[in-house]
């Protein structure tokens, strides 16, 4: 007895030939030279590719220190506040001046620090990030090649 798609499909390739590749379980990965999730595996021989390792090494430590700085200066402020209003209510509902209190002032404190986080790591960026970025683009690119390139 014969179903009407049982011949719709090709038949499965040899089994065996290429070796299929295979997760740290097991599973046979979809694409070859990625690896889980579509992600670029790790190659060793571009480990140490000298010069360029070096900057892209420089580059990726100021980023971080840029984005763990900024971030716990907007976070840690907000999370301060947060467990002010939530352990001393008193203390963030005593007034200030008039019918301004504590913890209003300091509401208001964090939309400036949030702003001035903002500010502090778009100039960081443009004095620290950018220049280390721009140096790295111009040695792996070499001028010319994409001359007419839009950036």
């Amino acid at each position: 007895m014969t179903h009407p798609d049982e011949h719709q499909y090709p038949p499965p390739g040899p089994t065996g030939w290429p070796p299929p590749r295979t997760g740290p379980r097991g599973h046979v990965k979809d694409a070859p030279g990625h690896g889980w999730f579509g992600e670029a595996t790790w190659d060793e021989s571009y480990a140490h590719q000298g010069p360029h390792h070096d900057d892209l090494a420089t580059l990726r430590s100021a980023y971080r220190l840029l984005r763990r700085s900024s971030t716990l200066a907007a976070l840690g402020s907000f999370v301060v506040y947060v467990v002010l209003s939530c352990w001393a209510p008193d203390l963030m509902g005593s007034r200030i001046a008039g019918e301004l209190s504590l913890g209003m002032a300091l509401g208001v404190l964090q939309l400036v620090v949030t702003f001035v986080a903002v500010f502090w790591y778009g100039r960081s960026a443009q004095r620290s990030v950018d220049p280390l970025a721009r140096a790295v683009r111009e040695r792996a690119v070499p001028a010319g090649r994409n001359a007419g390139a839009a950036r």
